[in-house]
């Protein structure tokens, strides 16, 4: 137990006193989650600006170019009669996208005969791209209703069985969870739960691998309960201070930039810590291997994007190779963003995150157990008074 408490002391001071450590692990969460959170706050994409090639200049281009600047996704910088302006400006990115009304249309609109009006889109960018292509789409499928409405009714067919001609087929659709459908409820979970474990992950590994450097093992593992102290003291202080980021983020971060609550805080911060776990005896084990903090920084700090790449937040798991499959299934990031998405955006119960309990518990056994073999390995090399060969 004493041994504990000297290796807590000692992480404290070294925290304060290694700069690189201080900014992982105290500044950095809070600065990155304000920083990286404040670019998705508004969450959804209006204005986007757009132009309309009229061609036909008729009442009825008019009235459908009325109705797209009406829709709040659509900014239309202009009215434009050419063709190759319109691509020039879509080239040069002052637009996302224009809309061609080809000569003629008001007439072939009139006879029902399938009136064309030609959508170029700029699908570089698939978020703008994505809410242009849905807003003129509605637009004009409104716009088609109405005028085979009117069509109907000059027949004779009352308006209520020509809405039925209409649509015979009327889907309804509800969207759940992320009923706006917009990037930032969708982004900023995965986001700011990434942000934690790769601050944990660089500042705790850093810290390992100055003790490997400074010769610190030689202290710390000697003794019958030398790794296990080791462990534990090493520990303590990320769990307590990781500990107290989930409760920033969930009751701080999350309201200010109009994140979902998560309703389950119980099962939320249970998911959390086991992951911190994992993370602490991953970093350990890596940390383990270099003798050089500078170097496990360089090593881990590109490490971000293959974790969030290969965890399933931005493309379905089963999607991926089969080898890559595989890995995903060891990356404890997997299983903590499925839970933590279960928990955080859909309200999920305890029993929808059970599997992912039970995974991160598994991988906490292993790289407890390898984290424990390394420091064995590395014990039985010391002698005492002399740093790690």
């Amino acid at each position: 137990m004493q041994k504990i408490k000297e290796i807590i002391k000692a992480e404290l001071d070294l925290v304060i006193s290694n700069h690189s450590i201080l900014l992982t692990v105290i500044i950095a969460p809070l600065l990155y989650a304000s920083l990286l959170g404040t670019i998705y706050v508004n969450k959804d994409i209006e204005g986007i600006s757009f132009a309309v090639v009229d061609l036909d200049n008729t009442p009825a281009t008019l009235e459908l170019t009325r109705l797209l600047s009406a829709s709040a996704k659509i900014n239309v910088k202009g009215k434009l009669h050419d063709y190759n302006e319109a691509v020039d400006l879509l080239y040069q990115q002052k637009i996302n996208g224009f809309l061609v009304f080809p000569k003629g249309f008001e007439k072939d609109l009139l006879k029902l005969q399938g009136a064309e009006a030609k959508l170029y889109l700029n699908t570089t960018r698939f978020l703008p791209s994505n809410d242009l292509n849905k807003a003129v789409s509605m637009v004009m499928m409104t716009a088609g209703s109405g005028v085979r409405l009117r069509y109907f009714e000059a027949h004779g067919i009352n308006p209520k069985h020509a809405m039925e001609l209409i649509n015979p087929v009327l889907p309804e659709i509800r969207p759940i969870y992320n009923p706006t459908n917009n990037y930032g409820d969708f982004l900023l979970p995965g986001l700011l739960f990434l942000i934690l474990q790769q601050t944990l992950l660089i500042g705790m590994g850093e810290s390992v691998a100055e003790d490997n450097e400074r010769g610190r093992f030689g202290r710390y593992l000697p003794g019958n309960n030398g790794i296990f102290s080791y462990l534990t003291g090493k520990s303590v202080y990320y769990l307590f201070l990781y500990f107290s980021y989930f409760l920033i983020f969930f009751w701080g971060v999350y309201p200010a930039l109009g994140v979902h609550p998560v309703s389950n805080m119980p099962a939320m911060l249970t998911v959390g810590m086991l992951f911190a776990l994992v993370i602490t005896m991953l970093a350990i084990l890596l940390g383990s291997f270099i003798k050089s903090q500078m170097r496990y920084m360089a090593i881990l700090a590109f490490s971000t994007y293959p974790f969030f790449l290969i965890s399933g937040y931005s493309w379905p798991v089963t999607a991926m190779p089969l080898p890559l499959q595989w890995l995903a299934q060891a990356v404890p990031t997997t299983h903590f963003l499925h839970a933590g998405v279960r928990l955080a955006v859909m309200n999920g119960s305890w029993e929808s995150i059970m599997p992912d309990i039970f995974k991160l518990m598994i991988l906490f056994g292993v790289f407890s157990l390898l984290a424990a073999w390394r420091l064995l390995v590395l014990k039985k090399r010391l002698e005492p008074g002399l740093q790690l060969a």
